[in-house]
């Protein structure tokens, strides 16, 4: 009983390192936003952030994207919003 105890322990953490190096890397796509007038970066990246995504990963994208040095943006500002593209792993023909 320990051994097939140990041997379901050993395959479990292979099965989850495996997982965790040949995982998927998030691809991104970059749209622009222009900063409105009492606008902040919590505000924008609020409103871009996916379901159970913390609203700081994204104001780090976005302040990555536009090489920010402060957190301080300004009406008529253009911004880089990263936002990820979702993959379904369906292959739809296009009709051209």
């Amino acid at each position: 009983m320990k051994r097939f105890l140990t041997i379901i322990c050993c395959a479990c953490l292979l099965y989850a390192g495996y997982s965790a190096v040949f995982a998927d890397k998030p691809v991104y796509k970059e749209y622009t936003v222009t900063v409105a007038d009492g606008e902040t970066l919590w505000d924008i990246a609020g409103r871009h952030t996916e379901e159970r995504e913390d609203v700081r990963e994204v104001i780090f994208r976005i302040a990555q994207a536009n090489k920010l040095k402060s957190k301080t943006i300004y009406p008529g500002q253009v911004l880089k919003v990263p936002l990820r593209v979702h993959d379904s792993g369906l292959m739809v023909a296009e009709n051209k």
